[in-house]
């Protein structure tokens, strides 16, 4: 039989040992827990730099070396909000056709001798019937009629014809006019159309340039995210 003041001591013996050996145990596990928040900051600060350094280059470096810009894309708006396609086809109401239109009154491209030529013609076709022997009679004054009425009908015709020529002469002047017209403006639209798209372009680039920024900082922050929660996970398990 153990005497009691031996049991009593080995009682007190097991005790101190197991406080030294929980005492012991919370100190390594407190150690633990300092180095996880010590590597944990410093992973934090490697992120936060990274962070930093995504946001340095897409506002910094690739906006001094790129190509769009946040402007480009304001500018893309507003030529396709200005951009009219009417304003490239020639309207021909708009044109002064009154300075090709040179033509005036059929009346005006008379023979300035029409009544001399009359006048002549009759007397040559009176002097035929004298000395034909018709002299002033009926059959004189019809010969007349008839032949001043034909050349009255030639120079109609003449004067008609000038008239034509001088018409299609302003208006073929008028349409080489509005086909120089619409082909400026075509030029100009093509050259608009030009503009536009590579505005298009730059715009489109800034887009672009914007989505990674973005996809970049996000990836980034869900690394972060992730690193911390390991972290958090393993000094959970030093309690």
């Amino acid at each position: 039989m153990v005497p009691v003041a031996v049991g009593l001591g080995v009682m007190a013996a097991n005790l101190i040992g197991n406080q030294l050996n929980s005492a012991a145990q919370q100190e390594a596990k407190e150690e633990g827990r300092a180095y996880l928040r010590g590597a944990q900051s410093q992973a934090n600060s490697a992120y936060s730099n990274i962070i930093n350094g995504i946001k340095a280059y897409y506002e910094g470096d690739r906006k001094k070396y790129g190509i769009g810009q946040a402007g480009d894309s304001q500018a893309y708006r507003d030529a396709i909000a200005s951009y009219s396609p009417e304003d490239y086809v020639y309207m021909p109401d708009t044109f002064a056709g009154s300075q090709f239109d040179t033509a005036g009154d059929r009346s005006q491209y008379i023979n300035p001798y029409y009544k001399q030529i009359i006048d002549d013609t009759a007397a040559q076709v009176q002097h035929t019937a004298a000395g034909a022997g018709i002299g002033r009679g009926s059959g004189a004054a019809q010969a007349i009629a008839t032949e001043v009425a034909q050349k009255n009908n030639d120079l109609w015709k003449e004067a008609n014809q000038e008239y034509k020529d001088e018409r299609d002469f302003a208006y073929n002047q008028y349409s080489d006019y509005i086909r120089n017209m619409q082909n400026a403006l075509a030029q100009k639209r093509a050259a608009m159309d030009t503009k536009v798209s590579l505005q298009g372009n730059l715009a489109q680039d800034y887009i672009n340039a914007m989505d990674s920024q973005q996809s970049d900082r996000l990836k980034a922050l869900q690394d972060q995210i992730a690193t911390n929660s390991t972290y958090s996970n393993a000094m959970a398990s030093l309690y």
